[in-house]
């Protein structure tokens, strides 16, 4: 029988990885890992559906981490999700600067792996959230991640891209809308 964490429990636990990230990770890493953790914890405060638990305490439990971050490197450390216009730029932008790096390397191993979890669905929230008038749309954001996606060769194509961030996406609206 697998073993099976109910939502409070896996957000204890996502809570005490996130505090301690920057011990564990370098920098970079930590940064992705923190983009991955935030969508995780939006999921888990749709699941437990109790008002203690909302988007607004999952965005304070990552500026507490982004804070910690910023501590151990010595250098600001943004919450990209405190200004989602600029930061679907920033993000699109350090994704293409992967594309010149050797794919065996395991930072780049890990780009690829995480890619379907944690980029598409993270630029497709930034996009939501973002307000300007100037911003990149959906469907902009989706080709340049597709593109990326072929000069990386991330092995997964893009109809499981959407498949998961639809169940998703329908998964937290109730918290993104409060």
């Amino acid at each position: 029988m697998p073993v099976i964490f109910e939502p409070h429990k896996r957000l204890e636990h996502l809570e005490e990885y996130v505090s301690k990230i920057h011990l564990n990770l370098p920098p970079g890493e930590a940064r992705i890992q923190l983009l991955r953790c935030r969508l995780v914890g939006y999921s888990l405060v749709a699941e437990i559906n109790e008002d203690a638990y909302n988007r607004k305490y999952i965005d304070q439990l990552f500026a507490q981490a982004y804070e910690a971050l910023s501590m151990a490197t010595g250098r600001v450390v943004d919450d990209p999700f405190l200004d989602p216009c600029t930061s679907q730029y920033v993000i699109l932008d350090e994704l293409k600067s992967y594309i010149s790096r050797d794919p065996a390397e395991p930072f780049m191993r890990f780009i690829c792996a995480e890619f379907k979890k944690v980029f598409v669905t993270t630029l497709r929230l930034m996009t939501d959230l973002c307000q300007s008038k100037n911003k990149y749309s959906w469907e902009e954001v989706k080709t340049e991640l597709q593109e990326i996606m072929k000069s990386l060769n991330v092995d997964v194509t893009w109809e499981e891209c959407e498949e998961r961030l639809e169940r998703y996406m329908k998964k937290i609206a109730p918290i993104m809308e409060k």
